[in-house]
């Protein structure tokens, strides 16, 4: 006889196609107690994947799935997925929990898909590719106003998908595990057990990674004596970033390029994020590597 264990994350924060629901098709034989341990480990295998996928968007976010209710007939396990935002002031502007929620399901489904592939032993299993897919819909949301969304660590999630993977070996023949994200009813492949980990190609945990990108940045207060950070807007973000050009930095001391309220500097930025040796994203930065030129704030026209 067939049963059914549904476990369904839901987030009022979110909009209703974010919802999660993860749906156990089991065979009953006589203690049920097998299967709560397998929703109980599917469950806490998701909240590590969500605490490694909103690295990608911002590492001072956090998220974590709370009871919210639990229903007898096909015992319903209700979840609420709450995301908090721990000290970046420029996102408590923007309605971004919804963008997060919704960025958090794609992800999810990107990953449940890849470790339903067939891979062979000692075959790697292209996780590089799989982060920077991740990295992809991280940027999507546009949160952060800026385009640092860093890539995963690929030994980070690959330990978070290892958990997934190992909660499948312990489902029965003839059982099935349906999770369904934005609407869609994703059946997993049971058969599929290989470990992420197994397959990595010489990836080092502790690690710098950095991009190089050309960007417009509105100058909020500039480093006038050389000892701290420029503080600059884009979008509606404001951060501060030092600037190591320093062959213009000479030439601003020297008073050839004077500045004025609401003037912008066309730039290159070194974005940097350095994971520890858990792989978890220890550090996020910005620098000015290049200034190419001021631009001057045009004031709009007066009509007399």
């Amino acid at each position: 006889m067939s049963n059914g264990i549904h476990v369904l994350v839901g987030d009022d924060f979110l909009e209703p196609d974010s919802d999660i629901e993860i749906k156990i098709d089991f065979i009953e034989d006589g203690s049920s107690a097998r299967v709560f341990e397998i929703a109980a480990e599917l469950i806490r295998a998701f909240e590590d994947l969500d605490s490694v996928l909103i690295t990608s968007v911002d590492s001072s976010m956090a998220t974590s799935l709370v009871l919210e209710d639990v229903q007898k007939s096909s015992l319903k396990i209700f979840l609420r997925n709450v995301l908090k935002q721990l000290d970046d002031d420029a996102l408590k502007t923007l309605d971004w929990k919804p963008l997060v929620g919704q960025y958090l399901v794609k992800a999810k489904y990107v990953a449940l898909k890849w470790l339903d592939e067939d891979i062979a032993d000692g075959q790697p299993a292209g996780i590089e590719d799989l982060t920077e897919h991740i990295r992809q819909l991280a940027s999507e949301t546009d949160v952060r106003h800026l385009p640092d969304y860093p890539s995963i660590n690929p030994s980070r999630l690959a330990q978070s998908l290892d958990e997934i993977q190992r909660t499948k070996v312990k489902f029965k023949e003839g059982e099935a595990l349906t999770i369904t994200l934005d609407n869609t009813d994703y059946h997993v492949d049971l058969q599929r057990t290989w470990l992420p980990s197994e397959h990595l190609q010489d990836v080092e945990t502790d690690r710098e990674l950095s991009n190089i990108v050309d960007m417009v940045l509105i100058i909020r207060k500039p480093d006038l004596l050389g000892k701290s950070q420029w503080q600059f807007k884009h979008g509606k973000r404001a951060f501060s970033a030092p600037i190591t050009d320093k062959e213009w930095l000479d030439e601003f001391h020297k008073g050839n390029h004077p500045l004025s309220p609401h003037d912008a500097l066309r730039v290159r930025v070194k974005h940097t994020v350095k994971y520890d040796e858990k792989g978890n994203l220890s550090e996020q930065t910005e620098e000015i590597v290049k200034v190419l030129e001021v631009i001057k704030h045009q004031d709009p026209p007066t009509f007399i």
